[in-house]
């Protein structure tokens, strides 16, 4: 299967101004007091509406990306609900988006290659993910993988379109090639402890910064999308 469409943007490239906003993104906007939420929003919703340009070779200004009553985003254009999958995410100042055609259920996460507590270790990863952490010799190593196995828990829990609704701690994630991290896509999946979910998907680092795509069905490798106004 082809992969999803990936674009990644920052609070820098967000224009001023609201004209790129639709109607009810709009209203959305304006319900949103707090300004660092407010940047946020905008951030994901230019990402979004580029990516989703980029994929459906439309102008960004005519979609909207609007919250489905999960929460999971989703496309409109015109009023009328488009059969693609959208998954965003944003952290320190940038953001992730990722697309595919239906019936595929795409999720993605992006986060800083940063120091993690033994208390965040110890209460979000299993056993057998904290000795993956451990067994690193370096200091970035561990905070490498760390980082990596959170992103890919998140990307995977958002194919569920449950987010952190659901428990994390019973998603197991086995990744590929972490020995040689800054380079292409690799492969990536994510089983629930129970055995009755499996998820696949890639991994990606880039200096200071690891993000995750997972889809159902299993897709094949991200491609990168030309971000156009």
């Amino acid at each position: 299967m082809d992969g999803p469409g990936w674009l990644s943007q920052r609070l820098a490239d967000v224009p001023t101004g609201e004209d790129w906003l639709g109607t009810n993104e709009r209203l959305v906007l304006q319900s949103l007091r707090i300004e660092r939420r407010r940047a946020d929003w905008r951030l994901g919703r230019w990402t979004a509406k580029l990516a989703l340009g980029a994929w459906l070779s439309l102008p960004p200004p005519r979609l909207e990306v609007l919250a489905a009553s999960d929460g999971a985003p989703e496309a409109w254009l015109d009023g009328a609900r488009l059969p693609v999958s959208i998954s965003l995410s944003h952290r320190g100042g940038r953001s992730l988006a990722v697309v595919a055609d239906r019936p595929v259920t795409a999720g993605c996460d992006l986060e800083l290659i940063e120091p993690r507590s033994d208390a965040f270790i110890r209460d979000w990863l299993t056993p057998d993910e904290q000795s993956a952490v451990l067994a690193r010799p370096t200091a970035d190593g561990r905070e490498l993988i760390a980082n990596l196995i959170w992103t890919a828990k998140e990307a995977a829990a958002k194919v569920r379109r449950e987010g952190l609704r659901l428990d994390v701690r019973h998603a197991i994630v086995t990744a590929a090639e972490t020995d040689a991290p800054i380079g292409p896509w690799r492969a990536l999946q994510v089983q629930w402890d129970d055995g009755a979910i499996l998820v696949r998907g890639w991994w990606r680092a880039e200096p200071e910064w690891v993000m995750a795509v997972a889809a159902d069905p299993p897709p094949g490798p991200p491609r990168a999308l030309c971000a156009s106004t």
